[in-house]
């Protein structure tokens, strides 16, 4: 991808010293930081206190003062908080359906008065500016606290000034995880939940146990892509039904079922992220999708990307299959004796350029497809409608089970495979999830049995179930699933590999912005700049080169065939910053999808395709390409992948770059001969 410089001046190495030394010194500087004030939302009104320090009559009678010394009044919203029905069988809200995608799944109201719909929230959790770091933290009363079944889950990230949701550009939930910390419920985490916040319904009659003596941990990362500190709670509402209320019900034990594509080592020599389940796809690999007609890179079946998310070739991800003289058909899990019985529901996540989650079933080394999880792409002009490009968080994910005549047996031995799907027509996605969560009933009395994809007569069908509720348009670019009719029962079966969403387009999600062209981008200077070897992150902007500057400095020039190397001062604050290229002039709003990692020409080793990913340091289950607990000696190597990167600009011509995680960052530089 590009050569590193040979030497660096004292300048630079106090440079390296000073970051590094940030996160080397222990957590002090992260829990300083984390305590810093968040600045006065637009929702709070100043109070005129006439003179005193203290309201004296009127209606404040409990004030708050803001970071800026002033008075300010309560908001009318207030921050969340667990319900009591964690505790103990108390009134609680109603189990019901909150639309009609998911009231035709399940129906919509179920269990009566024996379902309690709980409300939990953890935090609050300071955000610093900028943070994009992960986190594990054990709970403590943030579960219920006697015996039952979760029938229900859904997950949400809140401010805590006011518990107004905030729009994904600015602040989100990247993702979170739901961990047991005791004896596990089934192969791992039970739940997890990105900016596309998947309703986790279960089928009528199964629910997953909880006991009382159970202990549940949190891993999040909460992603702000801008300069200013914040406060937010991670909530998640959970239905849920008594054990004897259950017992009437009859309602059967499910078992977790996690898929990762990065849950263990794809093959020996390859990283096992597991707290950071993260991959590359750049432009110019994979290939043409039989499904969208579209370029796309299956991962980890196919080799995606030049590097890693830390930079490094490993297995798939710079080195091919062809060349370890290997096969890797992708993410597979085994299934254990207390996993085996019938898989009774499925469902995906994935990141902005995700196209579908592909879940198979391996036997004896026979191979067959049982779920496709799709991206559903809402349409930017018409939100009620699908048919927008892969770009952004503004979709939905389809799930699949039993309500849809879906169920398929897993004996064990079996393998679970999981592939994930992304576009790279459109632009290269960094640092990309794939993930399916699914439930298995060792024991199943509902409804016809499931079916045996090896044993059983089955017809599997490239298709979504007749009766699921889809909305109009294509999932992506022009693909919409063709209606299927599956049968559980009778000498032909049938399976249908597609499912539907749980909910529409959300509100936070929906600041699109039309596709920037140099046609109708805001145009950038011609004026000619200094010559510089080196670009500098600092203070939220990129130096001498951010767009921000250049009309009155101009566009800085860089020397053809020479390194150039690229710097985040900000990494002694613990902020990362990326340098990645973007279409020029790369000069429009930001928005949930815009900018994108579109730069260079589309070939798979184009040098001007770019990317230095997270110029930081960090823990080991954090993104920074500079972690402390990894197997790389705390050298001198160490010290510059967390604060620099270099690449030879191969190319002569303007060209622009943006921050993957503050992409309110933007800018340029040209090269020369």
């Amino acid at each position: 991808m590009g050569t590193r410089a040979v030497g660096f001046s004292r300048f630079h190495r106090l440079i390296m010293w000073g970051s590094a030394s940030v996160l080397l010194a222990g957590t002090g500087v992260v829990g300083a930081a984390a305590t810093a004030a968040p600045s006065v939302h637009q929702w709070y009104q100043q109070v005129d206190t006439g003179g005193t320090f203290l309201p004296t009559s009127g209606p404040q009678r409990t004030v708050i003062i803001g970071p800026d010394h002033k008075i300010y009044n309560t908001p009318d919203g207030i921050p969340p908080h667990p319900d009591p029905a964690f505790l103990q069988q108390v009134p609680g809200g109603p189990c019901t359906a909150q639309n009609p995608y998911e009231g035709s799944y399940v129906s919509p109201k179920r269990y009566g008065t024996g379902c309690k719909r709980i409300q939990f929230a953890f935090g609050p959790i300071n955000v610093r500016p900028g943070m994009n770091d992960a986190m594990i933290r054990p709970t403590t009363i943030e579960q219920p606290r006697y015996d039952g079944y979760v029938v229900r889950f859904q997950p949400g990230l809140v401010r805590a000034t006011d518990g107004s949701v905030p729009p994904v550009e600015q602040l989100h939930l990247h993702h979170a995880t739901w961990l047991n910390l005791g004896s596990s419920y089934g192969s791992g985490p039970f739940f997890a939940a990105g900016e596309e916040k998947t309703i986790a319904d279960f089928p009528t009659g199964y629910g997953m146990h909880v006991s009382a003596a159970d202990a549940w941990g949190l891993l999040y990362m909460v992603h702000d892509a801008q300069a200013n500190p914040d406060n937010v709670w991670v909530t998640y509402n959970i239905d849920f039904v008594d054990d004897a209320s259950a017992a009437k019900d009859g309602i059967v034990e499910a078992k977790p079922l996690w898929l990762d594509v990065q849950r263990k080592a794809i093959y020996k020599g390859a990283p096992s992220t597991g707290a950071n389940p993260v991959f590359n796809v750049q432009r110019g690999f994979g290939h043409v999708d039989p499904m969208t007609h579209t370029h796309v890179c299956s991962w980890p079946d196919e080799n995606c990307s030049n590097f890693d998310v830390y930079g490094h070739k490993t297995p798939q991800q710079g080195e091919s299959e062809q060349s370890l003289h290997a096969n890797i058909a992708g993410a597979d899990y085994k299934v254990t004796k207390d996993m085996a019985g019938t898989l009774i529901g499925l469902g995906g996540h994935l990141h902005p350029g995700g196209i579908r989650d592909e879940v198979s079933l391996v036997r004896h080394g026979v191979q067959k497809p049982i779920f496709d999880s799709d991206s559903v792409n809402w349409n930017h002009a018409n939100p009620k409608r699908a048919g927008g490009p892969p770009t952004s968080w503004d979709f939905s994910m389809t799930v699949t089970g039993a309500p849809l005549g879906w169920k398929v047996k897993v004996k064990t031995g079996d393998t679970i495979r999981l592939n994930a799907v992304y576009d790279n027509q459109i632009s290269s996605w960094y640092e990309n999830m794939g993930i399916v969560v699914g439930y298995i009933a060792p024991k199943d009395p509902h409804g016809p049995p499931g079916v045996d994809v090896f044993d059983d007569n089955v017809k599997i069908v490239n298709g979504m179930p007749a009766n699921a509720i889809a909305p109009k348009g294509p999932f992506v670019f022009n693909y919409r699933p063709k209606v299927c009719h599956p049968s559980l029962t009778g000498p032909h079966k049938v399976l249908c590999l597609h499912g539907q969403v749980t909910h529409g387009a959300l509100p936070e999600n929906l600041d699109t912005s039309a596709p920037c062209t140099k046609a109708s981008c805001p145009g950038l200077t011609h004026k000619v700049g200094p010559k510089i070897s080196d670009i500098y992150a600092a203070g939220f902007t990129y130096g001498q080169a951010d767009q921000g500057v250049v009309d009155a400095a101009g566009i800085p020039r860089v020397e053809r065939g020479k390194p150039l190397t690229l710097w985040n001062l900000d990494a002694s604050s613990k902020v990362y910053h990326t340098f990645t290229a973007c279409r020029y002039p790369c000069s429009g709003a930001t928005s949930v999808n815009y900018p994108v990692a579109d730069g260079g020409n589309g070939n798979a080793h184009d040098a001007m395709n770019f990317e230095s990913m997270e110029l930081g340091y960090g823990l080991l289950f954090e993104p920074a390409k500079s972690q402390v607990g990894g197997s790389e000696p705390y050298d001198m190597q160490w010290m510059k992948n967390g604060v620099s990167w270099t690449f030879t600009p191969t190319r002569d011509g303007v060209y622009t770059f943006f921050c993957r995680i503050h992409p309110g960052m933007r800018g340029v530089f040209k090269v020369v001969g």
